[in-house]
Order: structure tokens, then sequence, then C-alpha cells
């Protein structure tokens, strides 16, 4: 299954937009048969009544990372601005080796939904003086009396300068 999947983005004169996200998401998820294990856990896979939709803005020079769930998938979309998402997983490669971090640039330039799977290591950077305005969705609802994240700081699993603009 891939891990990206590309959206149409439709531009005139008075800007641009990504229309209805949710159902490209559906689309995705049913058609990678992702949402049967949610199915087998208790949730409606079918309503997806125990997801979230969440929207937030992270200000440049920020480094939100890293952070992991055990139970939840988080599917990435930036609207305004660009991003720089990081990606680490602790799962092993076919010749038996740690991958090393995924960098992934999505945003108003290359517009995206970037899919992070329960279990893997992920966070963001603003990419340019822009803000970024991050509309992510979530497989399980917020939970304040039992979060579902674990924390690790920025430095962990990327060299020194990873989170830094690549200049070439």
């Amino acid at each position: 299954m891939k891990r990206i999947k590309k959206l149409e983005k439709f531009s005139d004169a008075r800007g641009w937009s990504l229309n209805d996200i949710y159902a490209e998401f559906r689309k995705y998820s049913m058609s990678s048969n992702k949402l049967d294990r949610y199915a087998s856990s208790g949730a409606d896979a079918g309503n997806c009544p125990d997801f979230q939709v969440n929207y937030s803005i992270l200000h440049p020079g920020v480094i939100k990372a890293w952070h992991r769930h055990k139970y939840q998938d988080d599917y990435f979309c930036v609207l305004h601005g660009n991003a720089q998402v990081g990606i680490f997983s602790e799962e092993l490669s076919e010749d038996g080796k740690l991958r090393g971090p995924e960098k992934h640039f999505i945003g108003e330039t290359n517009p995206a939904i970037i899919h992070i799977k329960a279990g893997e290591w992920h966070g963001l950077t603003a990419v340019g003086n822009e803000p970024v305005g991050l509309l992510y969705l979530v497989t399980r609802k917020y939970d304040p009396q039992n979060p579902d994240e674990e924390r690790a700081a920025c430095e962990n699993f990327a060299p020194e300068g990873w989170w830094l603009p690549e200049n070439k």
C-alpha cells in the first residue's frame, strides 16, 4: 500500500482549494482495507464513529516531534504553508535492518494525505517562513484520562540537522 495519496488541487483567480478531503480519505482507506482492523477492535469501520478530525497551526521554527500512538493511525493534510513530516518505524526492512527516518514534504506546493501507522514515531516542522495549517484525522478520539501517546526528543531517530532545511 502506498503511504501517500495525492490530492487534486483546484485553483482559480481567487485562490485554491482541496475538496472533500474526508471522502478521499474514505476511498483511500477502504481501497486498502485499512478499516478492517478497526472493525475487529470494536470500532464501526463503516461509520468511523471513533475517528476525530483536527486542525492545528504550527509556527515556523517549531519542531513538533517525536511522538507515537499505540492504537491510533494519523492521516496528515497540510492546508496552509508547507511542512516536512518525519516518520520513523521500528519495523525492520527485508534485510533485517532499521530503515531510518523518512522525510516527506507536503502542503500547498505538494498537496497530499500522508498516513502514519500506529506505532510509528512521527513529527513535523514548517518549511519556510509561513505557519503550517495541518488538518489531520486520527482513528481514535482523544481520551484525556488515558492518552494514547508516547513522546521522545526531536534529536532522537535522526541525525543532527535532519529537521533543518537542506541547502543544495
